[in-house]
């Protein structure tokens, strides 16, 4: 087994792809949460000088050091198999994830603003607009999985998304979208995924 450690703020948001790949995957790791910067900025600031680009999350795989959250788990995603059989399977898979990282980006940024405003329209909007997109792209094939009739990483992406938008939208964003719940319910169903989202630290994001 590789030694393998995540180093993250105490959150969810830009660790939790890479937590839930690790998860599903059953590999063990040092999960190291630093606390949020704006309840204790000291742990950061020590640790920002020495990571590669003054960023976090940082994956430490054997002894090398990944940043880049999607570059994280990518790599996870690769080593578990779940990134795609070819290689157009993997660009589809690509295609998912990146449409759900735009939606999580603006949100962030609108999140981090203070934007209420702002927070409620996409909400109102982007929400329903990308739930849409994704519940047709999954209808196209075949409505089980979201690339290749299989599970990969875009499915469980799209769980990371839709769970972590209803607890912060406090409703169920996949209400009208069957498809998508129907998936969202089996990918939660997965013994390591749920034992993973039964047992992690509480976070506000």
């Amino acid at each position: 087994m590789p030694n393998v450690k995540l180093t993250y703020f105490d959150l969810r948001a830009r660790a939790e792809p890479c937590r839930l790949l690790l998860a599903y995957a059953d590999t063990k790791y040092e999960d190291e949460r630093l606390p949020a910067p704006w309840d204790n900025m000291a742990p950061w600031a020590a640790l920002k000088p020495n990571t590669p680009w003054g960023q976090v999350p940082l994956l430490s795989w054997d002894g090398e050091v990944i940043a880049q959250s999607m570059s994280c788990a990518r790599f996870l995603a690769r080593e578990f198999n779940l990134a795609g059989r070819t290689s157009m399977e993997m660009a589809q898979v690509d295609e998912i994830i990146d449409v759900i990282q735009d939606l999580l980006n603006a949100w962030y940024s609108l999140y981090h603003a203070k934007d209420a405003a702002g927070q409620q329209k996409f909400m109102e909007t982007n929400i329903p607009t990308g739930m849409e997109q994704l519940e047709k792209k999954l209808e196209s094939r075949g409505g089980q999985f979201m690339v290749g009739n299989a599970f990969s990483w875009a499915d469980l992406h799209l769980f990371f998304y839709v769970t972590d938008m209803q607890l912060m939208a406090k409703k169920a964003v996949d209400a009208n979208f069957p498809k998508i719940k129907n998936l969202v319910e089996r990918v939660s169903s997965i013994p390591n995924v749920k034992a993973w989202v039964e047992s992690r630290p509480a976070s506000v994001l």
